[in-house]
C-alpha cells in the first residue's frame, strides 16, 4: 500500500490533462525531505511514494516519464529511490534540482543514523538493548536472505545466470572481490552469453530454412525480459540544457582528526558506492572484509551498523554514516556519508541522460541480464556474511522465521525488524 505523501498546495493542483507545472527548487527540496522522513520499507515502496507525489499529486511528470526515470535509477549503483529523485531533479531543474532532491532525501536518515551512532559510542548498549539489537541483526539476516530468494525466483531463469550468481557468491565470500568488480563480471557475462550466443543461434536459424528450401523465412525471436523491466523509449526526451555536469565538492576535515584515516575512509566508501548495485546489501561482503579485517570496527559493530542502516528511513547505504562515526567520530561520519553517495550521484548526473536514450537497446538489455544474477549473488553473500554474527539458536530461529515470512507475505521490512527485536527481547525474559 502506498503511503500518503505531502499534501499539495491548492495552487499547484492541476486538472487532469492540463499542462504540467515545473516545481521550484524549494518545492523539490521540501517534497524530497518529506519522502526521506517516511522512506521506510526499501526502494520499491519508496518509489511508489515518489510516483504518487510526482505523477498523481503534483503532476510534475507523466506516467511514462516516471517509468523511464525508475528504470534508469535501477540501472545505476546506489539506492533506487535516491537515484530516481536525483534524475527527476535533473530533468525538472537541472543540476541544482538534482542536488536539492538527492540531499533532502538522504538528510533525515543521515541525521537519525548519526544520532544513534553518537549514542552508541557515548553510552554503549544496555544489556536489554543489546538483546533487542541482536534480534534486529537476526531479522536483517532473514530479510537479506528473503530478498535473495525473491530475486532468484523472478530474475534468474537460465543456466548461465545461475552460474553467474554462484560465481558472484563464491568470489564475494571466498575471494574477497569488490562488488564493483563482480558487477563488471556479470555485465561481461551477459554480453557474451545473452547477446553473442543469441546472435549465433539466430544466424543458424536464418540459414536453416534455406538449406531445407523452406518457402518462408523463420520468424523473429523476441528477447525475453527476465532481467530488469525496460520500457520502450519515450517520445519525450530530456531537455538539452540538462547536460551532465561533473560537480566536485571539497571535504572539510575537523581539527585533530587523522587526515590519513579520513582519506582512507573516503576512498573506501567512494569505491564502495560505485559498486552498490541492487542497493546497500550488495556491498556488505566487501565492506565487511575491508572494515572489519582492517581492524577499524568489530564484527558486532558492523552487524549493528547494517541493522541501523535498515531500520532508519532512507537508503541502506546510510550504514556508512554509522561506521564512519564509530571509526573517526563526526568528521568520519561526514566523509563516509558524502563519499558513498557521491559516486552514485555523479553517475546519475553524467550517465542518466545517455542511459535514458539507450536503455531499450539489445546490448543494454543483455548487460542487465548478466548484472541481475551478479547482484543476486552479492545479496546472497551478504546473507552469509551477516549470518556469521548470529548468536545461538534463538537468533538463527528469528532469521529463518523472518526469511520465510517475507518470502510468502508482503510486509514492511521495518515492521518485521521491530517484531524481530521484540521477539528476541521476549525470549530473553523467558530465559532463552
Amino acid at each position: 500500500m502506498e503511503m500518503e505523501t505531502l499534501t499539495p498546495r491548492p495552487t499547484q493542483r492541476a486538472p487532469r490533462g492540463a499542462t504540467r507545472i515545473s516545481p521550484s527548487l524549494t518545492d523539490l527540496f521540501r517534497a524530497s525531505l518529506w519522502l526521506g522522513v517516511i522512506g521506510f520499507g526499501g526502494g520499491v515502496s519508496v518509489l511508489g511514494n515518489i510516483r504518487h507525489l510526482a505523477v498523481e499529486r503534483r503532476r510534475w511528470v507523466t506516467e511514462r516519464e516516471f517509468t523511464n526515470t525508475a528504470t534508469v535509477a535501477q540501472m545505476l549503483p546506489g539506492g533506487a529511490a535516491s537515484n530516481a529523485l536525483a534524475h527527476l531533479g535533473l530533468r525538472l531543474q537541472g543540476l541544482p534540482g538534482a542536488v536539492a532532491a538527492y540531499t533532502a532525501f538522504i538528510l533525515p536518515g543521515a541525521l537519525l543514523t548519526l544520532a544513534l551512532a553518537w549514542a552508541y559510542v557515548r553510552f554503549g548498549i544496555a544489556p536489554r538493548a543489546e538483546v533487542v539489537l541482536s534480534g534486529l541483526n537476526a531479522g536483517v539476516v532473514g530479510l537479506v536472505a528473503a530478498l535473495a530468494i525473491q530475486m532468484v525466483r523472478s530474475s534468474v531463469g537460465r543456466l548461465w545466470q545461475m552460474g553467474v550468481a554462484g560465481a558472484a557468491l563464491l568470489l564475494s565470500t571466498a575471494g574477497g572481490a569488490a562488488s564493483g568488480e563482480i558487477a563488471g563480471l556479470g555485465i561481461a557475462a551477459g554480453l557474451v552469453f545473452d547477446l553473442l550466443a543469441k546472435r549465433a543461434r539466430l544466424a543458424r536459424m536464418r540459414r536453416a530454412p534455406r538449406r531445407r528450401f523452406a518457402p518462408k523465412p523463420s520468424p523473429p525471436v523476441a528477447l525475453p525480459d527476465e532481467g530488469q523491466p525496460l520500457e520502450p523509449l519515450s517520445a519525450t526526451r530530456a531537455p538539452e540544457h540538462h547536460r551532465p555536469v561533473l560537480a566536485v565538492a571539497p571535504l572539510g576535515l575537523a581539527a585533530g582528526a587523522s587526515a590519513g584515516t579520513l582519506l582512507a575512509l573516503g576512498l573506501l566508501f567512494f569505491r564502495t558506492g560505485l559498486g552498490a548495485y541492487g542497493g546497500g546489501f550488495a556491498i556488505v561482503p566487501h565492506l565487511h572484509s575491508t572494515a572489519v579485517d582492517a581492524g577499524w570496527i568489530t564484527e558486532q559493530q558492523f552487524a549493528n551498523a547494517v541493522a541501523v542502516g535498515k531500520l532508519t528511513p532512507g537508503p541502506v547505504l546510510l550504514m556508512a554514516t554509522f561506521i564512519g562515526y564509530v571509526v573517526r567520530g563526526f568528521p568520519g561520519a561526514i566523509v563516509a556519508t558524502f563519499t558513498i553517495f557521491a559516486a552514485p550521484f555523479l553517475l546519475v548526473v553524467v550517465l542518466g541522460a545517455w542511459l535514458l536514450r539507450v536503455r531499450s537497446r539489445r546490448w543494454v538489455r543483455a548487460a542487465l541480464r548478466g548484472l541481475t544474477p551478479a547482484v543476486v549473488g552479492l545479496i546472497a553473500a551478504a546473507a552469509v556474511t551477516l549470518g556469521g554474527t548470529l548468536r545461538g539458536p534463538p537468533d538463527v530461529g528469528i532469521a529463518a522465521a523472518t526469511a520465510l515470512t517475507l518470502t510468502r507475505f508482503r510486509l514492511s521490512p521495518a515492521l518485521v525488524l521491530v517484531i524481530a527485536g521484540t521477539v528476541r527481547w521476549a525470549l530473553s525474559l523467558a530465559g532463552v
